[in-house]
């Protein structure tokens, strides 16, 4: 595959689209067999709960495979399969995934894990797992996820083992007033299987504000938890983002980089509305034309002119793509300072 990574940064730089997207993100399902207690969608405690009718949404396979073929077309180099609940409820998930490797593709799948076969994954050659885990033992498993028994979170340590060496985890950990005493052990799992661990602060969309963080809690992990799961994380070589959660945990305003998403990313749901990021930002529909129309349309590029401008969204507060822009920003400033985007 010819990579157009510096075409990216060109078009970045004149602010002028100069190629598709590096990374496209779509959503294949609403369905979960979950009941995260936190979950915006399926926590039994939500104020406002989804309805039937978007619970079963789910991308038809004829149109998933369009697409997938319009954003290669376009120039991608990435998927990331995902959904509003999750991808291996969906029929077709093995067969989506199987399509994706086949084009070349590095591939990223979002998952609560308790439906893969690890196996078949690590015969796909997946390149990345992001699995929502929210425990570091199986007592807070159970309770964070109140159908489920505590033997599903030791599957899904052995899955994660299943994976080493092929397929890199990141296990994904909500840190809130039900799982803030795990921080340590969190680390200490990612170690057993060779995982990477990423804490942030859960939200708490209305029904689970039950679940916050106590000011005892946040004291413990400010001067406790996180300083150990820092010197744990150290010893064991684990990789993890204990710096940028206690940023975030402190409140402390984060460094807001530009904002790449425009040469760099997109996201399609599941009914087929294409966003500009992950914060939802609708910019199209994959019924507008091909993907390389919507991505080189008015309304995408007057999103890239309002950033361009100094503009920013209500979104931007809570950046899903922070990491992304802040290894941006410094990509751009190296291949600037070689003159490749000349």
């Amino acid at each position: 595959m010819t990579t157009l990574h510096p075409l990216r940064y060109r078009g970045y730089r004149e602010q002028a689209v100069r190629a598709g997207p590096e990374t496209v993100h779509l959503d294949v399902t609403n369905a979960c067999n979950l009941d995260c207690v936190t979950c915006w969608n399926y926590a039994p405690t939500l104020d406002a709960p989804k309805s039937v009718t978007w619970k079963r949404q789910r991308i038809d396979p004829k149109v998933f495979h369009r697409v997938l073929n319009e954003v290669v077309a376009a120039g991608a180099e990435r998927i990331v399969l995902s959904g509003g609940g999750e991808p291996f409820t969906h029929p077709d998930i093995e067969r989506f995934l199987a399509a994706v490797k086949a084009r070349g593709l590095r591939l990223t799948v979002i998952t609560n894990g308790t439906l893969c076969d690890y196996g078949r994954l690590r015969e796909l050659r997946v390149d990345q797992v992001l699995l929502n885990t929210c425990a570091g033992t199986p007592e807070t498993y159970a309770a964070y996820h109140p159908n489920q028994p505590k033997e599903t979170f030791h599957r899904l340590v052995e899955g994660c083992r299943v994976l080493q060496g092929v397929t890199a985890v990141n296990m994904v950990q909500v840190i809130n007033g039900l799982t803030a005493h795990d921080l340590v052990r969190m680390v200490d799992v990612a170690a057993e299987v060779g995982a990477r661990v990423s804490f942030k602060v859960g939200d708490l969309p209305q029904g689970t504000r039950h679940f916050a963080l106590t000011g005892a809690q946040k004291t413990e992990l400010l001067g406790t938890l996180i300083p150990a799961a820092r010197k744990r994380a150290r010893t064991l070589e684990v990789r993890t983002n204990v710096d940028a959660f206690e940023r975030q945990l402190k409140g402390e305003p984060a460094h807001l980089p530009p904002c790449f998403a425009g040469y760099l990313y997109s996201r399609v749901a599941v009914d087929g509305r294409v966003f500009f990021c992950c914060a939802h930002l609708e910019v199209g529909h994959v019924d507008d034309g091909t993907f390389d129309d919507v991505w080189r349309g008015p309304r995408y590029e007057a999103m890239r002119q309002t950033l361009h401008q100094g503009g920013t969204f209500t979104a931007c507060e809570r950046c899903g793509k922070h990491d992304m822009n802040v290894a941006a920003e410094k990509e751009y400033a190296r291949l600037v300072d070689e003159g490749a985007l000349e």
